[in-house]
């Protein structure tokens, strides 16, 4: 797995390190430049709304913006503050610590005028608004599912799933969200080549949505049980040919969990592509989850990618997870989610009777970069 150290520095613009009377005005705020300080050394940009964890479903406009931010020089666990104009005064709305590499993510919602504060000094020089953040170029809340925009992936009884198959019958909405299901398959009986397992059937969706770089984000409940996992991911077109990302596209795995008791945490984010026939691979197991969450299969949390031609930055709920400069597609692509038996995760189930098992997707989003 490769790593990179700089700051992310695309997508949403990048607010102004100098003082504030190069930036920009109070914005209806009786603020004075004494409320900022010169920020050199901060670098911080506005996402989209790509956090909110909960048990409910909610509209994708509900949930909070995320400013992501550097220190230059700071070390891991500096207190940072985000603050919000209030009248002539601030109030603080989100407290985070850095990480190693100073990076901070703090939440908020829609705000005008927001400043960062570091362990009780002066506000940092930055003028901050969620008015900065890209605007949205899809959104599906799943109120229904449009067969014009999703369609089952005819996939099945081959390869890796010789027990299961793709299947308009495990995939439907229920209370706002899109559930995907892997069921007992009612037609056929033991697998033929586990003949101690049943066929399955599996949800699995892909999108008539296309885009090129840029945010990607689903909010999604997973399912409890091993034996299935569950996955968000961005696929190029047709059978992957020989060649660099750049030119042939790869599979983006935003995010796959394997269910709440595996022994690794369950969570994964990966990069497939094939320079060579071989193919190779670039990501790993969240080495550790529990910082971001521990109620996969119980609420709702947030999964997203930031897609750039130099790197992919993965998050959930805006905490960034792992950046990967490997298999970088450069070609266009189409969102998938699914819920999938694998052969070699079936006998992780314990009983058939812990079937079905359900994915519950709240909404998708995408924040596409204009055409260059």
């Amino acid at each position: 797995m490769s790593r990179i150290s700089r700051t992310v520095r695309r997508t949403a613009p990048i607010v102004c390190l100098a003082a504030l009377a190069a930036c920009s005005g109070a914005s209806g705020s009786e603020l004075a430049e004494s409320d900022y300080k010169d920020g050199a050394g901060i670098t911080a940009s506005v996402l989209p709304q790509i956090a909110s964890v909960g048990e409910d479903t909610e509209k994708s406009t509900d949930a909070e913006y995320v400013v992501d931010a550097t220190i230059e020089g700071a070390s891991a666990g500096r207190t940072v503050e985000l603050q919000v104009a209030d009248g002539d005064d601030w109030s603080t709305e989100d407290t985070a610590e850095t990480d190693d590499e100073g990076r901070v993510a703090l939440t908020v919602g829609d705000a005008s005028d927001l400043r960062i504060v570091s362990d009780g000094d002066e506000p940092v020089g930055i003028h901050l608004s969620t008015d900065d953040a890209p605007a949205a170029t899809f959104t599906d809340e799943f109120d229904t599912l449009d067969d014009t925009v999703w369609g089952t992936r005819d996939q099945g009884y081959t390869g890796v799933r010789q027990c299961s198959r793709a299947s308009d019958d495990a995939a439907e909405v229920v209370d706002g969200a899109l559930r995907l299901s892997v069921l007992n398959d009612p037609d056929k009986g033991a697998c033929r080549s586990k003949k101690q397992f049943d066929y399955r059937l599996n949800g699995h969706l892909g999108s008539a949505y296309i885009f090129q770089y840029g945010h990607a984000a689903a909010r999604i409940k997973f399912q409890p049980e091993r034996g299935q996992h569950g996955s968000f991911w961005i696929q190029g077109f047709g059978a992957v040919p020989v060649g660099p990302a750049k030119d042939t596209g790869a599979e983006i795995d935003v995010i796959e969990y394997f269910g709440d008791d595996h022994p690794d945490g369950g969570l994964t984010s990966f990069v497939y592509w094939h320079p060579t026939a071989k193919g190779k691979t670039a990501g790993s197991w969240l080495p550790d989850p529990e910082q971001f969450g521990d109620d996969w299969s119980s609420k709702y949390h947030v999964f997203s990618v930031e897609w750039t031609p130099e790197h992919y930055v993965f998050r959930i709920d805006g905490q960034v997870t792992d950046i990967i400069d490997e298999g970088v597609s450069g070609q266009p692509q189409f969102l998938v989610l699914s819920l999938l038996s694998s052969d070699y995760e079936l006998q992780h189930l314990n009983g058939e009777d812990k079937l079905p098992q359900h994915m519950d997707v709240d909404w998708v989003k995408v924040w596409a970069d204009p055409p260059a």
